[in-house]
């Protein structure tokens, strides 16, 4: 058995490897994995990284389809395994659900990674969990980075329906908490909401909340009102309300090219009369005027949405 384990750890240690950083920290990743899914996927040059992981694009050597690949890499934190590991768990099973504006999963698995300490001077293994995913083009803001003008209402009301039906389907097993134009994705000419690793699930009484004392959850510029209070000290809960406050934020963002900041009027909406109404209402700062969770939330905007192109 030690031998056997000897053996494999010698062939990780020659096997072909490429470089990613996180943070201040260089690691080495296998440049082919197998997933779940019997796949090997080719590993190639780094795309992103966050709070928790990298994301390196990869290539199921079986077909040439392009993916992204997210890697855990902050492995000192005794919560950041347990929370990457619910995030896969919960992207898998939304990709069963089947809905075009949720980001798609593709397999998991494990490789065999390492770093050089330079306290001993030497390679220290470890194993760095993944999962594969669908590869976007861009995330949302670069997208409207990347447009000189305003878009199109046709455009955002398609979008805004899929991704209000999306919300209510998280809603079933998940609050997000994490809600930003950077984890809205677009992947061809939809747009998908992405990276669970914050979510707070709500279905499976076996999972718990891995928010640390202290711990701040959500997105910087883009929280709630109640995650906003908790940053100040006071007992809030964040609740779905808080993520549809969070997505009226990205959609008043998209429509108006303006964040939702301050006391807002009908002056400061430039969009279509009939959707001011339901994202205002998402962006109520009291949970007792705003929408209490996706599914009013998507029925009044996709009402709205009807009432337009019928109009």
């Amino acid at each position: 058995m030690l031998t056997r384990k000897f053996n494999l750890l010698l062939f990780d240690m020659q096997a072909e490897y490429i470089d990613v950083l996180f943070g201040k920290r260089g690691f080495k990743v296998p440049s082919k994995v197998k997933g779940s899914d019997g796949h090997v996927y080719v590993v190639e040059e780094q795309i992103g990284s966050g709070g928790n992981a990298v994301v390196c694009q990869c290539t199921d050597e079986r077909d040439g389809m392009i993916y992204a690949i997210k890697f855990l890499a902050h492995t000192r934190d005794v919560n950041r395994l347990p929370r990457f590991q619910l995030e896969t768990r919960l992207i898998e099973k939304l990709t069963h659900a089947r809905h075009d504006h949720l980001i798609k999963f593709m397999a998991s698995g494990e490789a065999q990674s390492h770093y050089f300490d330079p306290k001993r001077r030497q390679n220290v293994p470890f194993t760095m969990p993944f999962f594969v995913m669908e590869r976007a083009t861009m995330t949302l803001r670069s997208f409207l980075a990347s447009s000189p003008g305003p878009v199109a209402q046709e455009i955002y009301n398609a979008q805004f329906r899929g991704l209000v039906g999306a919300l209510e389907l998280l809603h079933e097993h998940a609050i997000h908490r994490d809600i930003k134009p950077e984890n809205i994705l677009v992947v061809g000419e939809r747009w998908a909401i992405s990276d669970f690793g914050l979510c707070e699930p709500v279905e499976d009484v076996a999972e718990k909340d891995l928010t640390r004392a202290g711990e701040i959850p959500g997105p910087r510029f883009w929280l709630s009102p109640e995650a906003n209070n908790r940053s100040v000290g006071l007992q809030e809960s964040i609740s779905a309300a808080s993520d549809v406050f969070q997505l009226a934020a990205v959609f008043w963002w998209v429509v108006t090219r303006r964040h939702p900041s301050g006391i807002l009027t009908r002056e400061d909406w430039t969009g279509a009369e009939r959707l001011y109404g339901p994202i205002s209402t998402g962006l109520q700062h009291s949970l007792s005027r705003r929408y209490q969770g996706a599914k009013q939330f998507s029925e009044a905007v996709i009402a709205a949405i009807d009432d337009l192109v019928q109009a």
